[in-house]
């Protein structure tokens, strides 16, 4: 099919930063063809772009769609605590496949409204993976036309090795409960399952998630980065979002985590880390010297009281820094634009130097052109060229958010929320036109999970009574955890 769109502000994106004024776009199947004025080409459909702004879609480099059924749960409690209730340990799951994918679909249904045409789904399977329940993600996202990096997330140690401290504050009647742990060689075979069925079709990437590298043992970490060098997968992981994760390196390995994945040869430029809230800077040039990524999620960072990364310095560092929401349960929406909108006020706390500030194009970037390299999509996505992939949004510019139209790049960062966002076109298929979404009937969608969501929530209650058992000891090793920087109020000037 030839999608023609005639007339536009084209934001290319590309090395050159170009903006087009009343110029044309022709895409040919997947692939955008052609960029320029009065291109009079024949197609299947013509889309008149007069006062609009066509743009490259956006990316979410990180979420667990898992959490979707907990939009709106939980508050005031960091990720620690918070864990025992949004991943229980105890007597959670399993989950029937259609949840699955409703849960998926009713995610990847408000990214599209949102402008997003990729993301990078960190999926927990509880209580453990099943090839049927992925699935149903991957089918999810293929219905709704979402491209999709996604990862089966899963380690091998059991809660009992997870944190720092378990053996001291945790009495021993609850050691055996709680020393349970997943196959390694059951996980594998799961991810070359997943991976034999979805990787590289239908627009899907397979990532291998070794969920945070203190969660599994070395040798699993090692056994992954093979299976991800074997087949050319990305990786992701989790390392240091909190306080309590700065005390987990020395206790663990004696060093913190970043320099443990350096010397054991994982930290390499598949790698993606999420959050980096409490890296020093010695971390930062290993990471930006490994040619690896770090995830920004400064919205759930927010609400489970992280902190704030220092993003500034992970910028001259060298670090690839992308941008994501996290999860239902740590942010409770999946909006790029309200992420890009914090991502640029939050770095201006971080330096009084505001020199060093960086500027709303650059900030956008981190949702456009650097998860090129972090989803190792770089020949797809990132910018609006020939021979690229047609991810693109269609935003309606005679709005209140563009007037008067000033700067572009602000505007988008600082003044729209994704309500502007007409048409949304992933892979040179329109998955959203005049705000209605085409491949999927979005209100019976809704009513079905809302019809399935009393269930779920009577069987979460007793998720939560069975894991309240545990909460005054997570308390005391997060309070013994975080003692050790009870001199460092806030990570700002770390």
């Amino acid at each position: 099919m030839k999608i023609l769109l005639k007339n536009a502000k084209i934001l290319t994106f590309n090395d050159e930063d170009e903006i087009l004024e009343h110029a044309d776009l022709l895409i040919e199947g997947r692939k955008i063809e052609k960029i320029g004025k009065g291109l009079e080409e024949k197609a299947d459909k013509v889309i008149d772009c007069t006062g609009k702004l066509v743009m490259p879609g956006l990316v979410n480099s990180h979420l667990h769609s898992d959490e979707n059924m907990f939009r709106g749960l939980f508050d005031n409690m960091p990720l620690e605590p918070w864990m025992l209730y949004s991943c229980p340990p105890l007597q959670y799951g399993p989950f029937a496949p259609r949840l699955i994918y409703l849960r998926t679909m009713i995610g990847a249904m408000e990214m599209v409204k949102k402008g997003i045409t990729c993301v990078q789904d960190d999926v927990s399977e509880c209580p453990k993976a099943t090839v049927e329940g992925y699935d149903q993600v991957f089918q999810a996202y293929k219905d709704v036309g979402l491209k999709g990096n996604i990862a089966v997330n899963m380690g091998d140690r059991k809660f009992m090795d997870k944190l720092p401290y378990t053996r001291e504050c945790i009495p021993a009647k609850y050691h055996e409960l709680l020393s349970s742990h997943p196959d390694p060689e059951e996980m594998i075979e799961i991810y070359e399952e997943v991976i034999r069925r979805w990787d590289r079709k239908d627009g899907m990437k397979v990532v291998f998630s070794t969920s945070a590298p203190q969660r599994c043992t070395d040798e699993y970490l090692m056994r992954g980065l093979k299976i991800a060098e074997k087949y050319d997968l990305p990786m992701h992981t989790h390392i240091l979002e909190t306080r309590m994760q700065r005390a987990t390196g020395p206790e663990f390995y004696g060093k913190s985590i970043v320099k443990h994945i350096r010397d054991l040869g994982f930290l390499t430029d598949r790698l993606t880390i999420i959050h980096g809230v409490w890296m020093d800077e010695e971390d930062m040039r290993m990471i930006g010297e490994a040619g690896a990524s770090v995830a920004h999620n400064p919205v759930s960072n927010l609400k489970l009281g992280s902190g704030i990364m220092p993003l500034r310095k992970m910028v001259r560092n060298k670090v690839n820094v992308v941008l994501g929401t996290d999860g239902m349960s740590s942010n409770d929406g999946y909006s790029i634009f309200e992420t890009v909108k914090f991502a640029a006020l939050l770095q201006k706390v971080m330096d009084a130097d505001y020199k060093t500030w960086l500027d709303a194009k650059s900030i956008l970037k981190m949702a456009i052109r650097t998860p090129a390299r972090s989803l190792r999509r770089a020949d797809e996505i990132g910018s609006l060229e020939a021979g690229k992939d047609a991810d693109i949004n269609i935003i309606n510019l005679k709005s209140e958010a563009f007037t008067p139209l000033n700067d572009i790049y602000k505007h988008l960062a600082y003044c729209e929320d994704g309500s502007d966002v007409e048409t949304v076109i992933a892979a040179g298929r329109i998955l959203m036109e005049d705000r209605k979404l085409l491949h999927v009937d979005e209100e019976a969608l809704i009513e079905e999970l809302q019809d399935m969501t009393r269930d779920f929530k009577e069987r979460y209650i007793g998720t939560v009574k069975a894991n309240d058992v545990l909460m005054p000891y997570v308390d005391d090793i997060y309070s013994k955890c975080i003692s050790q920087y009870e001199d460092c109020t806030c990570n700002l000037f770390v």
